[in-house]
């Protein structure tokens, strides 16, 4: 079997060693003519520097005086105005003379102070809710009357009201701190018929302020 000697051959345009010198001398004629080119276009280059005028501040010192309060003297006494009279028995001149009072030795006949009682003083002691030690339990409750125009209309919420529970757990007033107008005299209505467990202060009962909703919702 013969053996075939292959010989490999450059093909002369894509060779880069044979046009290395010829891109060479393109790229630094570029060059030269491009620098030749800018400064031709830029023979000199000035820097422009925009100074800024300082402005001067003048600062002035005032003294300013020290202000006296003026001591005025009293004013003189108003002259006394004679008053005419139709009695003649008045002499022209008269002179009323002070009297000094004391004051100290004044005896004053006053009333006994009441001796009121400290359970008496506890039962007409009207309390905060958060101040009394045993808080008022609600033990019957009645669901408002829903208004028949709020119902057509679809209006409801809330009503809260201030509520004053007495002694035997009553509700003895009432108001309204907010809520919506329509729905307010059934709300009132309504919390008037509420029964409560009276609140209590050492161990006894005492009336107590309670602030309280009346929800009025739609069942679909």
């Amino acid at each position: 079997m013969k053996s075939k000697n292959w010989i490999r051959f450059k093909n002369p345009e894509f060779d880069l060693k044979q046009a290395y010198p010829k891109v060479m001398r393109i790229s630094t004629s570029l060059a030269i003519v491009l620098h030749i080119g800018v400064a031709t276009a830029f023979p000199s280059f000035q820097s422009r520097v925009q100074k800024t005028k300082k402005q001067d501040i003048i600062i002035e010192t005032v003294d300013i005086p020290e202000t006296r309060q003026i001591q005025r003297p009293p004013p003189p006494p108003r002259p006394v105005v004679p008053i005419e009279t139709e009695d003649h028995d008045v002499p022209d001149d008269v002179t009323i003379e002070t009297t000094d009072l004391d004051f100290d030795n004044v005896t004053l006949h006053l009333p006994p102070a009441p001796q009121n009682n400290i359970e008496d003083v506890l039962e007409d002691e009207i309390l905060e809710f958060f101040m009394v030690e045993e808080k008022p339990e609600m033990i019957k409750q009645v669901p408002p009357q829903f208004p028949e125009v709020a119902r057509k209309a679809g209006i409801q919420g809330s009503v809260i009201l201030k509520v004053l529970i007495g002694l035997n757990g009553q509700v003895e007033e009432a108001t309204v701190l907010r809520g919506k107008e329509i729905l307010q005299q059934s709300a009132l209505e309504a919390i008037y018929q509420y029964k409560f467990k009276p609140a209590k202060q050492n161990d006894k009962p005492v009336k107590v302020w309670l602030t309280m909703p009346i929800r009025f919702q739609l069942i679909s």
